[in-house]
């Protein structure tokens, strides 16, 4: 169990560790480039996911912080038809937009925070890697936006690369 921990913790640090250097090289980058570069699109955005970063459905809020760089945050909630227990969902990422015109590639990476009751998970909590990889559709002066495309997970021995998420929502 011990050697399972370890090789979980070590990969998440090793992911962490490369997002981070990504970023700072992507940083380094844009710095050297005239200042022309900077993000365009629309700074807000929220929006309803069904499977993706948050298992089954969650809502969300994006914020573009540094250019083409944003945080998300949100909750999701699926119930027991009896009742008697569910499982509640906190996806936080970081991501990035990569494209223009309105038109990106997310990539992002961050953990999604998972509880349950009754049959679902005996009351235990959980927290889950995730990345995402998808196509996003926001429109530069705002309004409608969609994204699809695959969500992976990663946790304690397993590794979920084809999970995949389809959101839609409004930004301005």
């Amino acid at each position: 169990m011990q050697k399972v921990k370890f090789s979980f913790i070590s990969t998440v640090l090793t992911f962490v560790m490369v997002f981070s250097l990504s970023f700072e090289i992507s940083a380094q980058s844009r710095s050297r480039s005239s200042s022309t570069s900077t993000f365009t699109g629309t700074k807000n955005a929220f929006f309803a996911e069904v499977l993706g970063n948050g298992l089954l459905f969650s809502v969300n809020y994006d914020l573009r912080l540094v250019n083409s760089f944003g945080a998300r945050i949100g909750v999701g909630y699926v119930g027991s038809t009896e009742g008697d227990g569910g499982i509640l969902t906190v996806p936080v990422m970081g991501n990035f937009l990569l494209g223009k015109n309105g038109r990106y590639f997310e990539v992002g990476a961050g953990i999604s925070y998972i509880s349950g009751t009754g049959e679902f998970f005996d009351n235990e909590s959980s927290i889950l890697g995730t990345m995402s990889f998808m196509y996003r559709r926001q429109p530069e002066d705002g309004g409608f936006m969609w994204k699809i495309g695959l969500t992976p997970f990663i946790a304690e021995g397993v590794f979920i690369p084809y999970w995949g998420g389809v959101g839609i929502g409004y930004c301005w």
